[in-house]
């Protein structure tokens, strides 16, 4: 994955290049005024490779062969050179455009016949695993080649070695082949950026650095996830002073270790940003980085770095940014932060040092680094009391300080200075929030995490001021009041709203006009004391738990959620009664459907075998009737289903063996099933629960029951299933765990979250 800064300067660099080539070679706009056309053959290799595009917004609508579309200097993404007529630019980045307007397809080897090509840019396209033609070789003329993320496959061609005018080189976030040669790159001596990510670079051994000492104006360079190798020899040459130009280096997602420094410091009078994150740094945090004086970004999460801060780091003056997280640093924060208090106080913007070791409270002294906008601390051991000396950093636009075990009270006089602020994570804490009823904050929040601290029993009026949220999360909050109107009308930004685990009661309105955005809404007011009928919620909702409230009459509202993007449904122990509706056809997206302990009745829909990645079906504690629908055979994806305490009847099929084969759990107890157990079951190599106990089976238990090893042998592996969700530019993954309730010895038990990934269990007792 880039690292969002890297990723910055990948955009930057390119539009920097873009302005410069246009300024060189000439733009579009004057080709009409001087009657410059552009050259046939090369109009028709453009539209040879439009044909073998796919371009279903018409995003390539001005190209073509009629009489106005003639001069293809005119066409979108097309430059021409305005003394010669010749195409030197092509521009078709998908960097500016809605995913919608990716162009699919091939990359035409007649896109290389454009011979005067100084600019070609085809980044974030499709072409469909193509391979880059040999062709490539006659754009001899070439400065800048785009490929970034083109879906391209195949080895490197040869040929990349004859495009000795490149300056900008970006092969990046393919699926090349593994390269076991490099000498190539040695030819492209004007190289200023490259950057080949993601190619598997593993048999290259050290070569990738011998190759860089012959590029002596590279400035930038990216090779994340390229499974560069652990160790460089400490006799590696020195680099030439020639080479030392490098501003830019991203090695981040690879193997490499301490080793590493001993080439990284020759770069000590030039580097400005450097990414080492996950890769294979153990021990003390090197003090020479302090020699990098004009390091301005530095990116070393998620390592296995031991220690603290070297206290020279306080003397990079230029330092803004500094990413720490997820290490095994240790010690007092006070240590720490002092460490970082000479001259780095006053530059640094940006500091992450979560998911580490690091005791202690938060010091007074943090109210000097009067730059920071923000401020992780996510996940370490931090203690005691907020100071309000934070305050006093007014520029801080992100606080992340959730799960620790901070103590004490959150007053008005904390934030009431913090206008920029965006991000207010302090979940997961023994905080009080203690703001005034009339309070209005100076800020506007996009993130508001504060579950598990307390913000009742009143529901925090604060809110009302909050109009831009995103994220909203103050489950376990101990608030004991209903959601006053005001609350719904507040941000048509939401995405994620979090109100579970509280005593929160009353009736909820109709949701649909209330929030409306294109993203889809994940909401969560499980385990409260809501009641009345199911709200009507937006059309594109993705989540929805309503589960442990008093809700009751039909599930027929949630048929209005028809923008196929909703992947979970929990409504589960409530009081709902009445059919399940034909309409969860329309749920072709769910995963997880959670109807358990409410008064269902009736037949399941074969409407059911439209849910095609259904991995969870709890159906329990109903009065679900009849035969299981033929159509669930389709739910090939199934892990979970659980039909307990119902009143099915008829065989149990012979299709959940042939056709289930993913599943973990089936349990069909206290029903009405009879006749034999089907052979078929025998084929649930996964099986580590199956309870056919209080039917009307007959017959002998098949032999071959016992070559479900599963059951007794094998450990289990994680039966969590895993949506993703994006936040602050990253993408991580929300976890949802099964739950069921198993007779054993004359007694039900409950099982969820660990204990039921232990437990493996036959059950046919009480079948006749």
């Amino acid at each position: 994955m880039k690292i969002l800064g890297a990723g910055s300067l990948h955009l930057i660099y390119a539009l920097l290049v873009l302005l410069h080539m246009q300024t060189s070679i000439g733009s579009n706009s004057t080709t009409t005024d001087d009657g410059v056309k552009c050259i046939e053959r090369e109009r028709q290799a453009l539209l040879t490779f439009k044909q073998g595009l796919v371009d279903e917004h018409g995003r390539l609508s001005s190209w073509g062969s009629e009489e106005e579309k003639k001069n293809c200097c005119e066409w979108e993404g097309v430059q021409c050179s305005n003394i010669t007529g010749h195409i030197t630019m092509l521009n078709l980045t998908t960097y500016s455009y809605d995913l919608q307007f990716i162009l699919r397809g091939n990359l035409s080897p007649s896109l290389f016949e454009l011979q005067h090509l100084i600019y070609l840019d085809l980044s974030g396209n499709n072409f469909n695993l193509n391979h880059i033609p040999k062709s490539i070789n006659s754009l001899n003329k070439i400065k800048h080649l785009d490929l970034y993320y083109c879906n391209l496959s195949g080895s490197l061609p040869s040929q990349l070695a004859n495009l000795t005018s490149l300056q900008y080189l970006d092969l990046s976030y393919n699926n090349f082949n593994s390269v076991k040669n490099l000498e190539w790159l040695s030819r492209l001596s004007y190289l200023e950026y490259l950057d080949l990510s993601e190619i598997d670079l593993g048999k290259v051994n050290n070569s990738w650095l011998q190759v860089l000492n012959k590029l002596p104006h590279l400035t930038n360079l990216s090779l994340y996830g390229c499974n560069l190798q652990d160790a460089i020899p400490q006799y590696f040459p020195i680099i030439n002073t020639s080479s030392t130009s490098l501003i830019q280096l991203g090695l981040g997602s690879n193997n490499l270790t301490t080793s590493a420094f001993l080439w990284l410091f020759n770069f000590s009078n030039s580097l400005v940003s450097l990414d080492l994150s996950s890769n294979q740094f153990r021990g003390p945090i090197p003090e020479t980085f302090s020699c990098m004086t004009l390091l301005e970004e530095l990116f070393f999460l998620s390592n296995q770095l031991e220690g603290g801060i070297p206290k020279s780091f306080g003397n990079l003056c230029k330092l803004r940014y500094l990413n720490l997280y997820d290490n095994h640093l240790d010690g007092m924060l006070l240590e720490l932060i002092g460490n970082l208090s000479g001259c780095l106080q006053l530059s640094l913007e940006v500091l992450y040092l979560g998911e580490n070791k690091i005791k202690g409270p938060l010091p007074d002294m943090i109210k000097n680094f009067h730059s920071l906008r923000m401020l992780s601390l996510f996940n370490t051991q931090l203690s005691g009391t907020l100071p309000e000396s934070i305050g006093l950093l007014s520029n801080l636009e992100f606080i992340y300080i959730s799960s620790n075990s901070l103590n004490g009270t959150i007053s008005e006089s904390h934030l009431s200075t913090l206008s920029k602020l965006q991000v207010l994570s302090m979940s997961s804490n023994s905080l009080s929030i203690n703001f005034s009823n009339d309070w209005i904050p100076p800020f506007q929040l996009d993130v508001i995490f504060l579950s598990l601290c307390k913000l009742g029993p009143k529901f925090p009026s604060w809110l009302k001021s909050q109009r831009k949220f995103s994220y909203l999360d103050i489950s376990g909050s101990e608030i004991s009041d209903s959601i006053p109107k005001w609350f719904w009308n507040l941000s048509s930004r939401a995405v994620h709203l979090n109100l579970s685990s509280n005593h929160i009661y009353g009736i909820l309105p109709d949701l649909s006009a209330q929030i409306s955005n294109s993203f889809g809404l994940r909401i969560d007011l499980s385990k409260n004391k809501l009641e009345g009928q199911l709200p009507v919620f937006p059309v594109n909702v993705t989540s929805i738990n309503l589960s442990e409230n008093r809700f009751f009459g039909s599930i027929s509202s949630l048929c209005t959620i028809t923008g196929g993007k909703l992947e979970f449904l929990d409504v589960s122990h409530n009081q709902l009664s009445g059919k399940l509706p034909d309409c969860i056809m329309q749920w072709t997206s769910l995963v997880i459907l959670n109807l358990a302990n409410n008064h269902l009745f009736g037949k399941i829909p074969s409407s059911i075998g439209s849910l095609y990645h259904l991995e969870s079906l709890g159906l329990q504690n109903n009065s679900f009737s009849g035969e299981m629908p033929q159509s669930l055979r389709n739910c090939s994806a199934l892990q979970f289903l659980d039909l307990n305490s119902n009143s099915f009847s008829g065989k149990i099929p012979t299709w959940i063996g042939e056709r289930l084969s993913s599943l973990i759990f089936l349990l069909l107890r206290s029903n009405n099933f009879s006749g034999g157990i089907p052979l078929q079951l025998c084929w649930l190599t996964n099986l580590t629960l199956l309870d056919l106990s209080n039917n009307n089976l007959s017959g002998n238990i098949p032999s071959c029951i016992h070559n479900l090893t599963t059951l007794a042998q094998q450990e289990s592996s994680s039966h969590d299933h895993y949506f993703i969700e994006t936040f602050a530019n990253y993408e991580y993954e929300v976890s949802y765990v099964d739950k069921a309730s198993v007779m054993w010895k004359g007694m039900e038990r409950d099982y969820e979250n660990g204990n039921l990934k232990t437990l493996r269990l036959l059950i046919f007792q009480a079948t006749n």
